[in-house]
């Protein structure tokens, strides 16, 4: 994505900032191989099938073997500072739920094993499904590793933010007319879905590019003149309208949101950072809103529609909250496995529920999702592993001058995650943990710095 900077009358050229085909820029094979993986997951419908799962963790644990097998690829990653907590952390999740395939966990053994007579028993009432839920966790922690391999080089982590921008315009152009003109498949009427199976699952990744794409876009713009601010930056424009359109046309409540939290956190993260000055961000804010008002009035309709019917939807969230809470409460320390989910909630329907909650197949809240399945013993740590990350890439960030506005873009996208969690199951879709994990160790490495 090409940008145009002016300096007095003369006009040349950004080079650091756009993506060039050729010669192709440093690390365009490392980013290509980890986010073709990850869009060719979007487009295997969220890779929810087991067997696409499968690939995919196997795709990325030779990723990572590639990159290990790279001698300049692996002195970058062996050099990143920091990773010695999240690993412990990440490591003790995976322990905590290898225990719960044993009748040693700490909450001990489930009685229904013992109700119906099959010793000796475990934590996890699905022990399959546990195993495999390990599986994807070892998955992600392989392409979180390629993404701070990536990230290990500013001039790879340009070229992997470029392209990621790039792919998803292609991926939002494609969706909007698929949706448009009715070819794509509808779970529900009116809302884009893409091939993610949920409107809500495809605005998170919407919304989380739309922040991400604020990042370049905003420093690009720097000692521009108004009148040539569109010139300055005409991909990243581009790239922004289709992301946008695309995340009103999913018309998510929570993606909406988590894109607000997101924006006000990029911002916020300038500033403090001392990037932006206080006019500047009084011009971009009130740009931001005059644009958000035109883009909602002109293809928001059925935001707002849906935004009416708010109260309606949270009791019904608030009466599935309920359930899983006071199953949660009654195993609190070790929970009932990873992946059990659907045998959980089954369990718990009775007369009054199975009608309506009968299809339900996640929490639509992450967190207590996490604490339910792996109990206290199990979430906690992966809790601390994610917090580790952000904290110590925001810390470093903090410290950096270069390439402070993509750094804070990719850690203010973080907030999408974290705030549409809350309500909805995005993560539960193995493609968009992947591309969470991707970022994760994108933005790790970046807040570091490059030594080249």
């Amino acid at each position: 994505m090409g940008s145009r900077r002016s300096s007095g009358r003369a006009s040349r050229p950004n080079r650091g900032s756009g993506l060039q085909f050729w010669p192709p820029p440093e690390g365009v094979g490392l980013a290509l191989a980890g986010l073709g993986l990850i869009f060719l997951g979007h487009l295997a419908y969220g890779l929810l099938r087991i067997e696409a799962n499968l690939i995919a963790i196997a795709a990325s644990a030779l990723l990572l073997l590639a990159c290990v097998a790279l001698p300049q690829i692996r002195r970058d990653l062996l050099r990143i500072r920091g990773l010695g907590l999240p690993a412990i952390l990440f490591a003790l999740t995976l322990a905590m739920g290898a225990l719960s395939l044993t009748p040693y966990a700490l909450g001990g053994p489930h009685p229904a094993w013992d109700y119906v007579g099959l010793g000796p028993g475990s934590a996890s009432l699905d022990r399959s499904a546990t195993i495999l839920e390990l599986v994807k966790l070892l998955g992600l922690g392989c392409i979180f590793l390629v993404g701070a391999a990536t990230g290990a080089s500013d001039n790879r982590a340009k070229t992997a933010v470029n392209l990621l921008l790039l792919l998803a315009a292609a991926f939002g152009l494609w969706a909007f007319i698929s949706f448009a003109t009715g070819v794509q498949f509808q779970t529900q009427r009116g809302r884009l879905e893409a091939t993610l199976m949920s409107p809500n699952t495809v605005g998170t990744f919407f919304a989380a590019m739309v922040v991400i794409a604020l990042g370049p876009l905003m420093r690009d713009l720097r000692g521009v003149s108004p009148g040539r601010a569109l010139q300055a930056a005409t991909g990243y424009w581009a790239a922004l309208l289709i992301l946008s359109v695309c995340l009103l046309a999913t018309a998510s409540r929570g993606a909406a949101l988590g894109a607000g939290a997101g924006i006000l956190g990029l911002v916020l993260l300038l500033v403090f950072a001392g990037r932006v000055a206080w006019s500047r961000v009084s011009l971009i804010t009130l740009g931001a809103m005059l644009a958000t008002v035109a883009a909602i009035y002109i293809f928001g309709e059925n935001l707002i529609n849906r935004f009416t019917f708010v109260e309606e939807s949270a009791i019904g969230r608030g009466e599935l909250f309920a359930m899983h809470w006071r199953a949660f409460m009654a195993s609190p320390l070790s929970g009932y496995g990873l992946g059990s989910f659907d045998t959980i909630h089954r369990t718990l329907l009775d007369t009054t529920s199975v009608e309506g909650l009968w299809r339900i197949r996640a929490t639509h809240n992450v967190y207590l999702q996490w604490l339910e399945e792996a109990g206290l013993a199990g979430a906690l740590p992966m809790f601390a592993c994610l917090g580790a990350i952000m904290a110590i890439s925001l810390l470093r960030g903090m410290r950096r001058s270069r390439m402070t506005y993509v750094l804070f873009a990719l850690i203010a996208a973080n907030l999408v995650f974290l705030v549409h969690g809350m309500s909805d199951f995005a993560l539960q879709t193995p493609s968009m943990a992947l591309m969470w994990s991707y970022l994760l160790g994108l933005q790790f490495a970046v807040s570091q710095g490059s030594q080249r």
